[in-house]
Parts: structure tokens; sequence; C-alpha cells
């Protein structure tokens, strides 16, 4: 098997200019995996970014609340929040699912922007209780692989 074919990718955030204020990312149901992966891509970053954490809820339409150590602060280190020189970067949050985690079912990203950004997120759902054979299964619209 093939590692990264036992994943399924949720978009969280399409790409989407945010205007000095706060996305709405879509929460990702985590059932099924035992780590989820967002990755958070920008393009021009117009102003550093005020706010980026992860946070959980058991619902998806209940109140989220951030997850300890996944929140971006400051402006240097790995940890940082986005940078106007961090533009055509990605920055990267992993959170373990799996037994003996204490992790709510949705996961959701928060980011705020001080100006003009281009941001994306992207969610990789690892580690299958049951592997996706299907494009849908999978979370893409297409699919395409050779032995």
């Amino acid at each position: 098997m093939i590692d990264m074919q036992n994943v399924k990718n949720v978009v969280g955030l399409a790409p989407i200019s945010i205007n000095s204020g706060a996305a709405t990312p879509l929460a990702v149901d985590t059932s099924g995996y035992s780590y989820a992966t967002a990755i958070v891509s920008f393009g021009v970053i117009g102003g550093a970014a005020t706010v980026m954490r992860l946070t959980e809820c058991e619902t998806s339409g209940g109140t989220y609340t951030a997850i300890t150590g996944l929140t971006a602060s400051g402006s240097t280190g790995d940890g940082r929040l986005p940078q106007t020189a961090d533009a055509g970067t990605s920055f990267m949050f992993n959170v373990p699912l799996g037994a003996g985690s204490v992790r709510k079912k949705f996961l959701n990203l928060e980011i705020t922007t001080g100006a003009t950004t281009l941001v994306q997120v992207t969610w990789i759902l690892s580690r299958a209780a049951q592997t996706p054979n299907t494009a849908a299964e999978r979370g893409v619209s297409g699919y395409l692989s050779i032995p």
C-alpha cells in the first residue's frame, strides 16, 4: 500500500482574498481518521496575520475552542504568525486524532489578516480506519493513479 493513497483531502478554505478581516473556513469532520494536517497557503500578504489557530468542536455548527499548542503567535520562529515576507509559502498544523487523543470530532482553522491577503486552507486526513477507494472518498473530484 502507498501511504499517500490512504488519505482524504478536504478544502477548508478555497483560495480567497481576505481584506483586513477574518476568513470563515469550513469545518472538517475527522471521523474515521487518526491524524489531521492543515496546510495554510498564502499568495500575496498585504499585512501580517493577527490570528491563526486550530479550533475544535463536537458538532459542526457548535462553539469552537482553541486547541492548546496550535495557536500561532509572534513574528519569528516556527509557530509565528504569517508576515508579508511569507507570500508564496505555506504553514502547517499537525493534530493526532487516534487512540488516547482527546480531540473532538470537528476541526477548523481561524485566520484573521491585517490587510488584503490571498489564502487557502487544505486538510489532509490520514491513517484511515478504512482505505478510501474512490475519488469522493479521497475528497477530490478526480483521481488518477498508475500502478
